[in-house]
This record gives structure tokens, sequence and C-alpha cells, in this order.
């Protein structure tokens, strides 16, 4: 129960990851590795559970932090994407897991924006974390839109509009302010939310905006390009849970390729297509290697024996 209560907040955003990842493979024809994921991952979303009844003082606290706040919107994304999951053996009760997660990532971004922007701000906790809770809602619309929700429409809109507001400050507070070791790896998260755009853009909305896709698009290659540098000095530290910052940006900016080559194929630009579809099968492998790096060094955090 100790290793319970430690059990550290970016966990839920690498099983975002995890799982996105886990239907990328199923898409290549490896369903095995889709349903091991979501088992797992339905465990790791119960234990949660059972630290926020239990411990819920230790979870008070790091809610009140603004980084790990931001984070806790994973557990509404892991809760959407195992919705997707349940929706196939139990229709009714699939969506009602995305609807209820939404609605619980809506009451979060406006507890977050309250005392986050509001009440109180800090340029040093304003973070490319940030982009989890204001855009995470947006997974409902990469996995829930073959299920007749039909306020997913809307969230696109504002996820769109959320992201080209926050991006120019972002960028410009990345460029002139420090970031502190403890929050480095957070600023992978960049490729989240236009990879989201792209995908959620291009799931839910009908009469697509070419211009707008290549827009967006063009906001993926630039962040994705910015992680591959980032690289040699993300794998410089020592192994900490900021590294769950590498993981589901990663793993949607994957979706967000295999998206936009369909998009392009459909446009009739078959080569360019088939450059995006290379392009996503090096995301697939470079993805693969980060997100098991941390997930087994999570597994060996859990498993440490404490000395006293």
């Amino acid at each position: 129960m100790e290793r319970l209560e430690r059990m550290p907040v970016p966990v839920l955003p690498t099983f975002v990851g995890a799982l996105t990842l886990s239907n990328v493979y199923s898409g290549l024809g490896y369903a095995w590795v889709r349903h091991i994921t979501m088992w797992v991952a339905a465990v790791i979303l119960l234990l949660y559970i059972v630290k926020l009844v239990k411990y819920t003082k230790t979870c008070v606290g790091e809610y009140k932090n603004t980084i790990p706040c931001s984070l806790y919107a994973g557990f509404n994304m892991v809760i959407m994407i195992l919705g997707s999951y349940v929706y196939e053996f139990a229709p009714a009760v699939g969506k009602a897991m995305v609807v209820a997660a939404v609605a619980l990532h809506a009451y979060h971004i406006l507890m977050f924006t309250y005392r986050n922007v509001i009440k109180e701000r800090n340029i040093n906790t304003f973070m490319p974390s940030w982009f989890v809770t204001y855009n995470g809602i947006m997974v409902s619309c990469v996995v829930g839109a073959g299920m007749g929700i039909g306020f997913l429409k809307y969230i696109v809109y504002y996820g769109i509009i959320i992201y080209f507001v926050i991006i120019p400050i972002m960028i410009w507070r990345l460029l002139k302010v420090e970031v502190k070791p403890a929050v480095y790896h957070t600023m992978a998260v960049v490729l989240a939310p236009c990879s989201l755009c792209v995908v959620s853009y291009l799931n839910v909305i009908e009469n697509k905006n070419a211009i707008l896709v290549y827009v967006l698009y063009a906001c993926v290659l630039a962040s994705l390009a910015f992680i591959i540098i980032k690289l040699p000095k993300f794998f410089a530290f020592q192994f900490n849970p900021g590294f769950a910052g590498l993981t589901f940006p990663m793993a949607i900016g994957i979706v967000a390729s295999n998206k936009m080559a369909g998009f392009l194929t459909a446009q009739g630009k078959e080569g360019i297509a088939a450059m995006v579809t290379q392009l996503a099968g090096i995301q697939t492998y470079i993805t693969t290697f980060i997100i098991g790096y941390v997930l087994i060094n999570f597994v060996i955090m859990a498993l440490k024996v404490e000395r006293k």
C-alpha cells in the first residue's frame, strides 16, 4: 500500500501513450498487443482509483501542484480509451465511459484554469504539460468518432482554438524562461495538441478545410523535429517520472501521420502520402523504444525496496 501511495501521477499519461501505441499495433494486425495493454491499463486505473480513495490527502496535495495537476487529466484520457475498447463488447457502457470522462475532463479544465490562470499565475509552472489538460479532452474525438456522440465536433473546434491561443505563448516561454530539470521532459508534450487536432479534425469534421489540415500537420512536423533534436538531451537525464512527457505525444504523433497519409491519398497526392506513411513507420520505431523504456523503468520504481 505504501508503494501504491507513491505511484507517480505521470504513470497515467504514460499509459495513455501505451494504449495509443497499442492501437497502432492493432491496426498493423497485432491485436493481442492491444488486448494485453488494455487489460494492464485497466488494472493501473483501478489501482489509481484505490489510491484516490485511500490516500486522498496525498492526491489532493499532488493536485494543488500545477504540473502534476495538469497531468491528472491523463486519468480521464485513460478512461476514454478504455471506453472505446469496452464499446466493442458493450456499446452503451463504452459510450457512457467516454461521455463521463469528457464531463470529468471539462470540470478539470475549469478547476485548473481557475487555480492557475485566474487566481494566480506563475511563468515557471507554465509548461507544455498544460496541453494535457487543455487538449487532452480531444482523445474523445480520436476514439469516439463512431459512437454517435453529437458534441464531439464542438470539442474539435475548442481544441484547435485553444491550441492556437496557447502555442505562441508557450513558444515564447520556452525561449525566454529557463526550463528546470524536473520538468524538462514536459517540453516534448508540444507534439500532442497539434497531433490531436489533426486526428480529431479528420475523424469528426465532414467538410474539411484542406489548408487548415496542412497548417496543423506542419505544426506536427515542426514539433516532431523539435523532439528528435532534443532526444539526446532528454536521455542525458537519469530516469525520473518526467520521462512520461515523451510517451503520449510520440504515440499520437504516429496516428496523426497515418491519418494525414490517408487524407493526402484522398486528395490524390499519393507520392507525398507514401512519404508520410514511411515517416509514420519511423515514428512507430522510435516511439516503441521510448514507451518501452519508460514502462520498464516505472516497473523498476514500483518494485524497488526502500532501505531504512
